[in-house]
């Protein structure tokens, strides 16, 4: 089945009204390309289209070692739901959303991930859980982008969000570290609240972007320590597995 992002553009404009060509004069996020019309995200019909759904949600190890990602039910393995795969486009748009002062993104962001494979089932777990940005990168930017995302996510499906990590320590940005790095980095980096918010249920984890899983299984590792049942990830776009 081959679906691209076109929903970006066209999903969100449910209300949302948010006016692109004011927060966006430059046009395209991806390309630059004057936007002939008010869209909910930043990306001409081209650049759009050029984005690739994921496909339905898989079990990261399994899928590391060559075997059945798809039909892995072992609950101790890291699940990715992930809407689509990682490449300029969503570079860009995904940028824009976290760098760029544009949190109202958040909305027509997750309203175009439901609209995917990936979410096609309309998942419901028992509570939504944020990578938590560390304080001090909160202040800098304004706003948790993780969070906007999980709070959209909870609203949309009618599921809790819940407050159950801390980032207890600041990190320097993966995008700079290689893979060992970047375990290294995010090590112990998260806690779980006590008392537990999460003990006994299913969650999903989300974040922005997964790439090596370093950050999003150091915050599950915490969510498993403090009681969670599962957890499953959730995100806007995964780079594709080598």
């Amino acid at each position: 089945m081959e679906r691209s992002v076109r929903a970006l553009v066209r999903i969100g404009r449910r209300g949302l009204g948010v006016l692109i060509d004011a927060a966006f004069p430059a046009g395209c996020a991806a390309c630059g390309e004057r936007l002939v019309e008010v869209t909910p995200l930043p990306l001409c019909d081209p650049c759009a289209a050029s984005a690739v759904e994921a496909g339905p949600p898989f079990c990261r190890t399994c899928a590391d070692a060559g075997r059945d990602a798809l039909g892995c039910t072992r609950r101790d393995h890291p699940r990715l739901r992930a809407a689509w795969t990682w490449n300029d486009a969503l570079r860009a748009l995904v940028h824009a959303y976290k760098f760029d002062g544009a949190p109202e993104l958040a909305a027509p962001l997750v309203d175009a991930a439901l609209d995917t494979a990936a979410f096609a089932d309309r998942p419901r777990p028992d509570a939504i859980v944020a990578v938590p940005l560390h304080g001090v990168r909160r202040r800098e930017r304004g706003y948790d982008q993780a969070e906007a995302l999980a709070r959209v996510f909870a609203a949309r499906l009618g599921v809790p969000w819940v407050a159950a990590l801390v980032r207890c320590r600041a990190t320097g940005q993966q995008a700079r570290l290689g893979a060992v790095a970047r375990r290294a980095n995010v090590a112990g980096a998260f806690a779980p609240r006590d008392p537990s918010p999460v003990r006994g249920l299913d969650v999903a984890l989300v974040d922005d972007v997964v790439t090596t899983g370093a950050t999003v299984d150091a915050a599950a590792a915490a969510l498993v320590a403090a009681g969670a049942a599962s957890v499953e990830t959730w995100a806007l776009a995964h780079e594709p597995l080598s």
